[in-house]
C-alpha cells in the first residue's frame, strides 16, 4: 500500500512540475494501464473503480499538494537537481516501456512512429510561451480549460499540461490560486475567498470532464493498438529530457523578479554537477518499483 501511494505521489507531484507529465511518470512506474482501466470504469461502476485505485488516487492528491509546495519553494532553490531527479525517474521506465512497445520483430512502422512522436515533441519545446494572463480576469471557462490541461499530464504520458498552461499564460495564475486562497482565508478576505474558490471548484470539472472522457478513449487504444500506443509514449519519453530542460529554461528565464538562465555554466555549474549525481538515482528508483511491479502481476 505505502508503494502505491509513493508512486501516486511522484505522478501528482509530476504533473505540477513544469515540463514533466504524470502520465509518464505513471508510465515510467508501470502503473498507467491501471489508472486508465479505472478511468475508464469510473461512469460504470464508480465505487468498484476507486477502490481498485485509492492508494494511487490518495498519493495522486498528496502529490499534487506537494508539487504546489515543491514549484512556490523548493523547486526555487533547487531546480535544475530536482529536475534532473525527475528526469531520472522517466529514463528509468524506458525499458519495461520498450518491452511493451516491442512487437515480433522491429517494423518499419514501429520506428516511424517512436521516430516521428520523439521529432514532434522536441519540437513543440521550443515554442515561446506567452506573456502571464491576470488571474482576475480570467473567467470561469478559462478555468475549466486549466483544469482540462491540468488533467491532460496526468493521463496522457509526455505531454507536459503545465508545458501548455506555461505557452498560454496560465502556468503562474494557477501556481498562485492555493496561495491566494490561504491568504484570503487568514486575512478574512472571505468574498475573494468565496470567489478564488470557486475557480478551484472549475479547475476540479475540467479535471473530471477530461478524465471521464479521454479516460474511456486511452483505455479503447490500450485494448486494440497497445504495441502502436506504447511506440509513441517511447516517442515522448525519449523526447521528454529535452523536452522538461527547455520548458524550464522558458519558466525561470521569463521570471519578471529574478530571471535565471539555466545555461550559464559558469554561474550554475555546480548545480548541474548536483543534478547529474543524483539523476542515476532516479533512475535506480524508477527501477526498483517496476521491478516490484512486475513481481506482483506475475504473482496476481
Amino acid at each position: 500500500m505505502i508503494k502505491k501511494i509513493l508512486q501516486g505521489t511522484l505522478v501528482g507531484i509530476g504533473s505540477i512540475l513544469p515540463g514533466v507529465s504524470g502520465g509518464m511518470i505513471a508510465a515510467a512506474f508501470n502503473i498507467y494501464a491501471k489508472l486508465i482501466e479505472a478511468l475508464d470504469l469510473l461512469t460504470k461502476k464508480p465505487i468498484r473503480a476507486i477502490l481498485s485505485i485509492w492508494e494511487y488516487l490518495l498519493g495522486i492528491g498528496l502529490g499534487i499538494l506537494i508539487g504546489f509546495i515543491i514549484v512556490l519553494f523548493i523547486f526555487s532553490f533547487v531546480p535544475i537537481p530536482s529536475t534532473l531527479l525527475f528526469i531520472g525517474l522517466i529514463l528509468g521506465g524506458v525499458p519495461d516501456i520498450y518491452l511493451l512497445a516491442r512487437e515480433s520483430k522491429i517494423t518499419v512502422k514501429s520506428i516511424i512512429v517512436t521516430l516521428v512522436t520523439t521529432i514532434i515533441l522536441v519540437s513543440v519545446a521550443f515554442i515561446n510561451p506567452t506573456s502571464v494572463a491576470d488571474s482576475n480576469t480570467m473567467n470561469y471557462f478559462i478555468w475549466t480549460i486549466v483544469g482540462i490541461l491540468l488533467a491532460i499530464s496526468l493521463i496522457i504520458p509526455g505531454l507536459s499540461g503545465t508545458m501548455i498552461l506555461m505557452m498560454l499564460g496560465f502556468y503562474t495564475p494557477l501556481l498562485n490560486l492555493p496561495k491566494a486562497l490561504l491568504t484570503n482565508f487568514v486575512d478574512g478576505n472571505y468574498q475573494t475567498f468565496f470567489n478564488q474558490s470557486i475557480n478551484l471548484v472549475f479547475v476540479g470539472l475540467g479535471v473530471l470532464l477530461t478524465f471521464i472522457i479521454i479516460g474511456k478513449l486511452l483505455n479503447l487504444i490500450l485494448k486494440h493498438y497497445p504495441n502502436t500506443f506504447y511506440q509513441f509514449v517511447l516517442g515522448i519519453m525519449l523526447a521528454s529530457p529535452i523536452n522538461i530542460i527547455v520548458s524550464l529554461h522558458q519558466e525561470l528565464s521569463s521570471d519578471e523578479i529574478s530571471p535565471i538562465n539555466i545555461f550559464n555554466f559558469s554561474e550554475h555549474w555546480y548545480m548541474w554537477l548536483i543534478g547529474l549525481i543524483i539523476l542515476p538515482l532516479g533512475i535506480w528508483v524508477a527501477r526498483q518499483f517496476n521491478k516490484k511491479e512486475a513481481y506482483e502481476t506475475e504473482t496476481n
